[in-house]
């Protein structure tokens, strides 16, 4: 058997060298209008507004003036160029902090000195860069593994290279199993059995199980016996989701990172905010202030400049040095009281080789969303703790791999999807808190072998008594065969849409006020709907999101309609083959799902053909004719 991290090795250096790649060829071979097509460009851009965020670094909201809604791939907390073309063309680096709709947010890194008047002196671009920087920390985080030597990680190392469960291991004794109205009887087992496991344990949560929150109680009670936690995700995102949950929970959570990623929300949390609010503060600051004053004094231009004033000088300088080192001395003694301090450290999964953590071991180490974490990232985490427990479900989408070398060298393949089945401590949560049963109950009986049951609060939620929450409609037959634009390799389908807006105008009283999401399978759907929906009036009083499968992630709507996109007489279908994708679209709704897709084309993979017979059996199953005009 071939050493999977050798693999991993060759898979992360492919997966950098294609990123890479990309990256060079766009920004070499691309015109701003092609990389704004190509979606790592938004130009040209206007300020809405400029301000000073955590850390005193600018941050600019900028907003799109054309190409309006257009499909794009910049997300918050990825790299980006801030670019102004004028005389010259300047360029700033910085983070993208916030996106929505035609708005962005990026805040400049901080050896960057934005002068006041440069920003009206040339027109506003914001385009996406290559970071090396997470390759870089994986690769070294492998090879370490290969080689290491201590027996808990070399344990973690076979384990996860067998696919088997540890052996020779005691359970931890639990003097504190406990009850709680506030967790259902799965997650209560998921939090007391995670808490006994000795070197790794699963939280497999669906959609809608109380994941989160089933996390959040975890480690509430490690905090009672343990010193400090490690908590960690691949996302900034769910990150500060945790660390906001945890603080409010009453825990000292400790938010590590940079701070050009980190949510203004939980600001307060992090490293630099800490010691800025700590009392000692005010004493480092006079001491730097005292610093630089010496430092003024002693280079001061003196019409006379004999020996005594040489002696002052030198002197002067001497003390301003000696009070920075004092200052330095004072800031790092005040910042690693407050690291050591801090019941939970929250970091993602790279960021936890941060200089801050050097050589911080802990007992604890809990990775979320751990079906969307690359293996190599994970290890970055694994190696500062004695065990770890990992949340997320496998049964959802999979970490995004570019290199398709990568992808057949294994690694979108987490360790998640590779213990799920062979660990002695792994718990699923059993009771959903989002959709109507009806809803619910393909994926349970494809997914979670029929384990999953819905609360009460939600089982037979509906939008109103007579309405049927699962509907498919079949579009054979009625000609809206699937689109490929020349310069693109996505698919679109025009015909779907239009019967999800017939659909949506004909319930248009049933939906007020109500969330509604439109799922399309492949981006060039969501771009033709976002763009096309504006043309009715009726439906801009709704509040409807457009977005890819991807992007539907984790969300949840009141109302969902999925446009499977795939028409053709070969019966061709695609990345739907990866049945994940239909997984996660079908549990994001809540009262209501609507599935568009032509039968003819998708029954070529059987289990689309068991979704239109499960749907004739629990829901409403219609022919696409019914809503052409």
């Amino acid at each position: 058997m071939s050493d999977r991290y050798e693999l991993l090795l060759k898979a992360v250096e492919a997966e950098r060298k294609q990123e890479q790649l990309y990256f060079q060829n766009l920004s070499k071979q691309k015109s701003k209008a092609e990389k704004v097509e190509s979606g790592i460009m938004w130009y040209p851009l206007v300020i809405n507004r400029k301000h000073y965020t955590v850390g005193e670094l600018i941050e600019l909201e900028l907003e799109r003036t054309k190409n309006l809604d257009g499909h794009h791939k910049i997300k918050v907390g990825v790299g980006a160029n801030l670019v102004i073309e004028g005389e010259e063309t300047s360029t700033f680096k910085g983070t993208i902090s916030y996106v929505r709709r035609n708005r962005l947010r990026i805040i400049l890194h901080a050896d960057y000195l934005l002068k006041e008047d440069i920003l009206t002196k040339g027109r506003l671009g914001v385009e996406l860069i290559y970071d090396e920087r997470p390759y870089r920390v994986m690769l070294d985080t492998l090879k370490y593994v290969m080689k290491v030597e201590e027996p808990i990680h070399k344990e973690f190392r076979k384990a996860i290279q067998n696919k088997s469960d540890f052996e020779g291991i005691i359970d931890l004794e639990d003097k504190n199993n406990y009850t709680s109205p506030k967790f259902n009887p799965s997650q209560m087992a998921a939090i007391n059995g995670c808490a006994i496991a000795p070197r790794m344990s699963i939280i497999h949560g669906p959609p809608g199980t109380g994941k989160t929150t089933t996390i959040v109680g975890l480690i509430q009670k490690l905090a009672k016996v343990e010193k400090r936690i490690l908590v960690c995700a691949p996302s900034n995102n769910a990150v500060d989701l945790l660390a906001k949950l945890l603080h409010e929970a009453g825990l000292n959570v400790l938010r590590i990172g940079n701070v050009t990623r980190i949510g203004d929300n939980i600001a307060d949390l992090t490293l630099k905010e800490k010691a800025r609010n700590h009392p000692d503060w005010q004493h480092i600051k006079s001491v730097k202030i005292e610093a630089e004053n010496a430092k003024k004094i002693a280079g001061k231009y003196k019409r006379k400049f004999g020996q005594r004033q040489k002696n002052e000088r030198r002197e002067m300088f001497q003390e301003s040095k000696a009070l920075r080192k004092w200052a330095r001395d004072l800031e790092d003694k005040l910042m690693n009281g407050i690291i050591k301090d801090a019941q939970v450290v929250a970091t993602t999964l790279i960021s936890a080789e941060s200089k801050s953590l050097k050589g911080l071991k802990f007992k604890t180490v809990i990775i979320d969303e751990a079906s969307q974490a690359l293996e190599p990232e994970c290890w970055v985490a694994m190696l500062k703790g004695e065990r770890v427990i990992l949340a997320g479900d496998h049964m959802q989408l999979p970490p995004t791999v570019k290199s398709s070398e990568a992808e057949d060298l294994g690694l979108s393949e987490t360790i998640l999807d590779r213990m799920s089945n062979c660990l002695s401590h792994s718990y699923l949560l059993k009771e959903q808190y989002r959709m109507h049963n009806d809803i619910l109950s393909f994926s349970n009986i494809k997914f979670y072998d029929g384990e999953l049951k819905s609360n009460p609060s939600v089982a037979d939620r509906k939008l109103s008594e007579e309405d049927i929450p699962l509907v498919f409609i079949d579009t054979s037959g009625c000609g809206f065969n699937e689109e490929q634009k020349e310069d693109s390799f996505s698919k679109l389908n025009p015909g779907e849409y239009y019967t999800i807006r017939e659909h949506i105008l004909q319930n248009l009283r049933l939906y007020e006020g109500k969330s509604i999401g439109i799922i399309c399978a492949y981006a060039a759907q969501v771009r033709f709907v976002r763009n096309t929906k504006e043309e009715t009036p009726e439906l801009q009083s709704l509040d409807i999101a457009v977005d890819s499968i991807d992007g539907f992630q984790g969300q949840e709507k009141d109302i969902i309609y999925i446009s499977l996109v795939r028409s053709n007489e070969i019966g061709e279908i695609g990345f739907l083959k990866d049945f994940r994708r239909l997984n996660v679209a079908m549990t994001r709704a809540k009262m209501k799902l609507v599935i568009v897709g032509d039968c003819s084309t998708l029954s070529s993979e059987k289990m689309f053909l068991d979704l239109v017979e499960h749907v004739e059996k629990h829901g409403k199953y219609e022919s696409g004719w019914e809503y052409m005009g």
